[in-house]
């Protein structure tokens, strides 16, 4: 049995097989009316038979057309559920657009950004989503100026002009030490990610309003902020919780701390003793008991109207930069209504 790989099947290898010609083969595959029914069988038999596909990119090429019928999206983690949808609800309107998503980690990088714009735009995108990591956004600044069509995705850079879709980080956080307050929390202790990510500076400000708002001092003690995983959250806050007198109650500011904070609790049996509320859901949320209350982001929604803004210019939109900001309510599963016990 040879080893050599069988060449690619052609359009004119589907017309020999036919036994029609070239352009008669073009018009079945590409859906042209004015061949008849028993011809297009044969087509489709040979097309089935030798499993011969559509190459889009050199159909657009002929057709004088510079599309090349792909978006890129920059992310920061895969692996994160966040993202995961985020990409998802960007797919599903691809999909409808008859667009493929190219997608890449840049876990929260700046110089991996960079790679992966350059690189999604070497394989000629058409467009952009793109959740920022870093201040710097040099590729990015050059295909904006470019005239590249880039929506902005959950981080709001500062000094570039595009249409940006995201969460309201503040207004939510607010909301959630609002909740733990009017359950008659005062000492309430702040857990958020990396400072210099753009939506973890907003919930911390959020954070610090709603304790500004109730009169209640902000102990430096009761935040603490750093870019972990579940894993070290959960020693992290295990450790914490350690204190002499730990804070009532709990608002962890991301779903990696959120896991993290979920099973220290359980792991000191103070479950049911200290309050608990996260920013963004998780999976089995509603499964453990008490359930913990959320302040829910909608990742899949956001990744669909991100994508809805990018098809939007890439049908020609010259309206100045939208700007989206979507609010969410909390969710009360029992944890964030623990009342304190001191």
């Amino acid at each position: 049995m040879s080893g050599r790989l069988r060449p690619r099947p052609t359009m004119r290898s589907v017309a020999e097989r036919a036994g029609v010609s070239f352009k008669t083969v073009s018009r079945v595959v590409n859906g042209e009316a004015g061949v008849s029914d028993d011809v297009v069988a044969r087509v489709r038999r040979a097309v089935d038979e030798l499993g011969y596909q559509r190459d889009d990119r050199a159909r657009r090429l002929r057709q004088g057309g510079s599309s090349s019928g792909t978006i890129g999206f920059v992310l920061v983690d895969v692996a994160n559920p966040f993202f995961s949808y985020l990409l998802r609800g960007i797919e599903e309107v691809a999909r409808e657009h008859g667009y493929l998503v190219l997608a890449g980690s840049s876990d929260g990088l700046a110089e991996r950004e960079n790679q992966l714009v350059e690189a999604f735009v070497a394989r000629r995108v058409d467009g952009l989503v793109v959740v920022p990591s870093a201040p710097g956004l040099g590729a990015l600044s050059r295909e904006l100026e470019r005239g590249t069509p880039v929506v902005f995705l959950d981080l709001e850079p500062e000094g570039l002009s595009a249409d940006l879709v995201r969460s309201d980080h503040q207004g939510g956080a607010h909301l959630a030490t609002s909740h733990l307050q009017a359950r008659g929390h005062r000492d309430i202790a702040f857990f958020g990610d990396d400072p210099a990510v753009f939506s973890a500076g907003l919930r911390l400000a959020g954070f610090r309003e709603a304790m500004d708002s109730a009169g209640l001092a902000v102990d430096g003690r009761r935040i603490c902020q750093g870019r972990h995983t579940p894993g070290e959250w959960r020693q992290i806050i295990t450790d914490y919780l350690a204190e002499p007198e730990p804070p009532t109650a709990l608002f962890t500011a991301q779903n990696h701390i959120t896991v993290g904070c979920a099973h220290a609790l359980h792991d000191l049996a103070l479950h049911e003793q200290i309050a608990h509320i996260g920013f963004d859901d998780i999976e089995l949320a509603d499964v453990v008991r008490p359930g913990i209350s959320v302040v829910p982001q909608a990742p899949l929604r956001l990744g669909q109207r991100a994508a809805e803004l990018l098809f939007e210019r890439l049908a020609g939109s010259s309206e100045p930069p939208i700007r989206e900001v979507l609010a969410s309510a909390v969710i009360e599963r029992g944890s964030g209504e623990i009342a304190p016990r001191r």
